[in-house]
């Protein structure tokens, strides 16, 4: 039976016409009056904030509770962090504190430390108005309620993906990057001191890939479920990962030589770097092999999948694993390096401060 032609499958996607229609939507609702407005009145807190700092200095850094498991280090800066639910405060008295807490001082905050508390962190941005405050969106991709307010209620917006990025620029002109998910899950000075280790454990030569389910995203759970079904290790997983301890959550890495990336939305998922940096070789959808910055992966650390793969994934799996055993202890110190050196949360708020100082600096 002969296979349809690509025009053919093309003309059948249903409601095909509905990019268009968005992209036309989005271009007309862009060009409200608020969006002048909100620039206008960000233009003058940011005028307002590097007067401020011109004789503070921009060394004090505040990192929100969701990204503090990494000892960020940023030369010329003290870090401090938030605890879980800062903003949630329902105390006046106690919420003065810390609004007091945070004066002078660049808050960086992820977007899963603002989700369930929106009203009551716009309430800080508004009243902390000697605070930088930076969001770090990991999930603009696709929860662009809460991408849109961040841009909005930020002194510097920082997408971590490359989607959408006409439209939030228009909440927020102070837009960074897309400054992409790293590694933040270990310190570099735990990864380096866990070199050893990383170099000699047993590895598996059956992929790692346990991903949380998200019910939106079928085709993800798709591609997950049929994975499973040859390898047991690829699979779904609790949201327990995170109360481990560091050294538990390592051990898991480097037990595999191999780890099967399932992005959502095909965005540059963390694991890819988690992966490079515990020295395994992690499998990434073709589709996204020339993107920022998987296209700077040296070939030699990382292997890309097809549809057909996911269906047959043996071989692929068989020549990943080939590429791990050549390359040796060479091979794991070379991508650890590379992802400590490129791809680990430090170097993301390097990035970060760069456009921070070049902002508000005087």
């Amino acid at each position: 039976m002969a296979q349809p032609s690509i025009h053919a499958v093309f003309q059948a996607i249903e409601n095909r016409t509905l990019p268009v229609q968005q992209s036309q939507e989005l271009v007309k609702f862009a060009q409200h009056d608020g969006f002048f407005h909100l620039a206008a009145l960000k233009h003058s807190r940011a005028n307002a904030l590097k007067a401020w700092f011109a004789d503070k200095g921009l060394t004090r850094v505040i990192l929100g509770a969701n990204i503090n498991g990494f000892g960020c280090q940023i030369p010329g800066c003290t870090v401090e962090y938030l605890e879980k639910g800062f903003f949630e405060e329902p105390n006046e008295a106690i919420r003065a504190e810390k609004r007091a807490f945070l004066e002078s001082a660049i808050v960086i905050v992820n977007n899963n430390d603002v989700g369930q508390a929106k009203a009551e962190y716009a309430d800080f941005y508004t009243q902390c108005d000697k605070t930088i405050f930076i969001a770090w969106d990991w999930d603009n991709h696709h929860w662009l309620d809460l991408s849109t307010f961040l841009a909005a209620h930020s002194d510097v917006y920082a997408p971590g993906h490359h989607e959408n990025l006409y439209l939030l620029t228009r909440y927020n002109w102070a837009t960074v990057g897309p400054v992409y998910c790293g590694t933040v899950q270990w310190s570099r000075q735990f990864l380096t001191d866990s070199i050893a280790k990383i170099v000699t454990a047993k590895r598996s030569n059956a992929p790692l890939g346990k991903h949380i389910p998200y019910a939106p995203f079928t085709y993800r759970n798709r591609v997950v479920s049929t994975l499973s079904q040859h390898y047991p290790s690829i699979g779904f997983s609790d949201r327990n990962f995170h109360v481990r301890t560091p050294e538990e959550r390592l051990e898991e890495w480097y037990s595999h030589k191999v780890h099967w990336i399932a992005p959502v939305l095909n965005d540059v998922a963390i694991r890819i770097f988690d992966a490079l940096s515990t020295g395994g070789i992690p499998v990434v959808p073709a589709s996204m092999q020339f993107l920022p910055p998987i296209k700077d992966i040296s070939r030699e650390h990382i292997v890309f999948s097809t549809p057909d793969d996911i269906m047959n994934p043996k071989p692929l799996i068989e020549r990943a694993v080939a590429m791990f055993d050549a390359g040796g202890a060479d091979g794991i110190v070379a991508r650890h390096r590379y992802a400590l050196d490129h791809h680990h949360g430090d170097q993301r708020m390097a990035d970060v401060m760069r456009f921070v100082r070049e902002r508000f600096a005087s």
